[in-house]
């Protein structure tokens, strides 16, 4: 089991709130592309998180990271990964999904 369980939305209303630039961020700093895992972090877009008003979401170990910001993402990543594991059934997002999605050719 990996110890980091990340997945950014790619919902149409994180998409336009930056959910690519997060994604690119985060798979820089790791070096990881999406879809991609390691021994420690595994790295995905999922489907809607239903959280759009609070967007770009981005789930850690099944706990959202709201209004994630470039910026800070890593370092948020980190405090959200301390928190306790939680489960979800918000599945990851399907290349398809991703792709029809991506109205602003930012994924």
């Amino acid at each position: 089991m990996v110890d980091k369980n990340i997945r950014v939305c790619c919902g149409m209303t994180c998409g336009v709130m930056g959910a690519g630039k997060i994604m690119r961020k985060i798979e820089a700093e790791t070096g990881l592309k999406q879809g991609e895992k390691n021994d420690k972090i595994d790295l995905a877009y999922c489907t809607c998180t239903g959280n759009c008003h609070i967007a770009p979401s981005v789930m850690v170990n099944g706990n959202f990271i709201h209004e994630a910001k470039e910026e800070t993402i890593m370092n948020e990543i980190e405090e959200t990964a301390k928190q306790p594991k939680q489960e979800t059934t918000i599945s990851d997002a399907t290349i398809d999904e991703i792709l029809s999605n991506d109205f602003l050719n930012d994924v």
